[in-house]
């Protein structure tokens, strides 16, 4: 398989997960009281749309050769890693039931995050210091981008109201 493929794959699978999550996380932190009244559904899934571009946009970048852009997306293969383990599996052990994503998350986006690091390492493309870079960059990044995001998404959903009008939240 080639670079470009895996990471167009890469890309598929990420957003497959985020439709897992987008459809019924809403619903499951509701009921999981710990977990409800964080975040309104619209704007949770408004992040999960931007995230989604964003990595599209990463990897049409990568795709053209951009080292910088393969080294980010090789970050943001390590993060969904981690992201299969904590919080997908972690949830579904600690709650004993299964939350939303963690079947993409393990059977679909962990394998094909293993292979674009191990594509990139194999392809010189990165290496063991690169990745450890890229991986904090792109964390560090997300962990100040959600908030924002839920944010926007709550100030779209108020300001458009008709987007999330009827249940289409």
């Amino acid at each position: 398989m080639t670079p470009a493929a895996l990471y167009w794959l890469f890309a598929l699978a990420v957003t497959v997960h985020n439709l897992e999550e987008g459809l019924f996380l809403p619903a499951y932190a509701g009921a999981t009281s710990r977990l409800s009244g964080r975040v309104t559904p619209f704007a949770f899934r408004f992040a999960l749309v931007v995230l989604t571009a964003v990595a599209y946009v990463v990897v049409a970048l990568a795709v053209t050769g951009n080292l910088h852009a393969a080294e980010l997306l090789s970050g943001f293969a390590v993060v969904m890693i981690v992201n299969a383990l904590v919080p997908h599996l972690a949830l579904t052990m600690a709650f004993r039931r299964y939350a939303p994503g963690t079947g993409t998350a393990l059977c679909v986006v962990l394998p094909l995050s293993l292979l674009v690091i191990v594509n990139g390492l194999a392809a010189d493309t990165i290496n063991g210091r690169s990745l450890l870079i890229a991986a904090v960059v792109v964390a560090v990044t997300l962990l100040i981008a959600i908030p924002l995001l839920f944010s926007a998404g709550r100030f779209v959903e108020r300001h458009l109201s008709g987007l999330s009008a009827n249940g289409a939240t």
